[in-house]
């Protein structure tokens, strides 16, 4: 098919998906606003060199999710719709990420709850020996937003278990004036959806999502918390001040 892109080839996701992801995150842009003509079927297929029976359904999907609305002879209309939530900004401060979840009480669903040692490859600092992981989804308003696999150091797990098990961890760690932190990292990467996080995140697969590692450290860099958080790429926003 010689219209087809190349760069549009380079998995097996079909072309029609490919385009619809790429409309779809236009329109959540504002590229197109409420009320505004999407290009023609023509201009699109010119664009992403695709045939017209692929624009066709990548427009249907749209169709399908409240997003716009496609009348013969009148163009494709884009449709009043919601943004995501609340999106989370990604800061870079341990004491502005304390103050982001504190006093946020999402709901949890717990996946994993057990007694285990860390996991291999972890960057910084040095074990306890043992930790308490919890694997749970967080969710906002009927919205799942992230899937976190927490290890807390036992000791520390034992002394809070009845708060962490029903809030968020880290403003929990912070208070306690006797836990003392001396390294804390943070690193996010981009990826894409896999099957299991697509399904507990109600993301198609290859959806894009941001994956955080966050380490805290005492003094001796014994890690007494380490958490890998799976985002929805569409709930988290990095903000940061060039000048500070």
């Amino acid at each position: 098919m010689g219209m087809e892109n190349e760069k549009f080839r380079q998995d097996r996701t079909p072309l029609f998906l490919k385009v619809a992801e790429v409309l779809r995150q236009r329109i959540m842009r504002e590229v197109w606003k409420t009320g505004e003509l999407l290009p023609t079927v023509n201009e699109l297929m010119e664009e992403f060199r695709v045939a017209r029976v692929t624009v066709r359904e990548a427009i249907k999907i749209l169709e399908s999710e409240g997003l716009v609305d496609p009348k013969r002879g009148r163009g494709t209309t884009v449709l009043p719709h919601k943004a995501p939530t609340r999106p989370l900004s990604v800061v870079t401060k341990l004491s502005e990420l304390v103050d982001l979840y504190r006093g946020d009480v999402p709901d949890l669903e717990s996946l994993d709850d057990m007694l285990t040692e860390l996991p291999d490859g972890v960057e910084i600092g040095n074990s306890a020996g043992q930790y308490h992981m919890i694997r749970r989804i967080h969710s906002r308003d009927g919205q799942r937003y992230c899937i976190i696999t927490l290890f807390l150091a036992k000791d520390i797990f034992d002394k809070h278990e009845a708060q962490l098990r029903t809030h968020l961890a880290l403003p929990v760690l912070f208070d306690d004036p006797d836990i003392e932190i001396s390294i804390a990292r943070q690193r996010l990467l981009i990826s894409k959806c896999d099957m299991e996080s697509a399904m507990h995140l109600n993301l198609s697969v290859g959806e894009p999502i941001a994956e955080v590692r966050r380490v805290l450290c005492d003094a001796e860099e014994t890690i007494l918390y380490m958490a890998d958080v799976i985002y929805r790429g569409d709930y988290i926003q990095l903000n940061m001040d060039l000048l500070a």
